[in-house]
């Protein structure tokens, strides 16, 4: 029992990890706010994620205050470039969704470059924070993972939904706990499928 409650027990693991990814989400959410900067944040939550996999034990606010310096041109960059993707996409659907009175033949392309572009998103700012890429790379990477590994990346999707979207409109009494472990939670538990995926890659080349 002394072991099980020692600095080396599972115990005290679990807490030190729920510490660093309390304090990784407040860090996340102050990246944020500057709006065109989530990117950039989003980014740097995944690296830190994955060096916490990695190393178990980190200093959360000097790796994230690196990662937040040295993605913040790609992040800008990679958020600019998604949100102007989707804009684009609804906007598409919207058109056309007037233009055919809703006809589902129509929309049914719409829908899937959507879901497409969706899918290669879960991955871009993982890609951003694991790898040292350019933006066409990264993008490039994203697009050609996320159909090579459709269920991975659909699951991670799903993962994100329930955690961010379903737990808080479901859920309101659990807001404190959303407030403070929502991003971090979902990026720790997606770094698994997105790390099975990187290293099927790595074995496939």
């Amino acid at each position: 029992m002394k072991e099980f409650f020692s600095i080396d027990g599972k115990v005290y693991a679990v807490l030190n990890v729920m510490l660093e990814l309390l304090e990784l989400n407040l860090l996340f959410m102050l990246g944020c706010l500057p709006v065109l900067t989530i990117g950039t944040s989003v980014a740097s939550l995944y690296e830190v994620v994955f060096q916490i996999r990695a190393e178990g034990t980190v200093r959360v606010f000097d790796r994230f205050r690196r990662a937040y310096r040295e993605n913040l041109r790609r992040g800008l960059a990679l958020w600019a470039i998604v949100a102007g993707a989707f804009g684009a996409m609804l906007l598409l659907y919207w058109l056309m969704s007037n233009a055919t009175q809703g006809n589902i033949v129509v929309l049914i392309p719409v829908c899937v470059l959507i879901a497409v572009m969706m899918l290669a998103a879960m991955l871009i700012f993982p890609i951003a924070g694991r790898y040292d890429m350019t933006v066409p790379a990264i993008l490039r990477a994203a697009l050609s993972l996320s159909l090579q590994h459709v269920l991975f990346t659909a699951l991670a999707f799903m993962l994100m939904l329930v955690i961010i979207v379903v737990i808080p409109l479901f859920a309101p009494r659990l807001w404190f706990l959303w407030i403070f472990f929502a991003f971090s939670v979902t990026a720790y538990l997606q770094s698994w499928l997105f790390m099975r995926v990187f290293d099927m890659q790595a074995k496939a080349q």
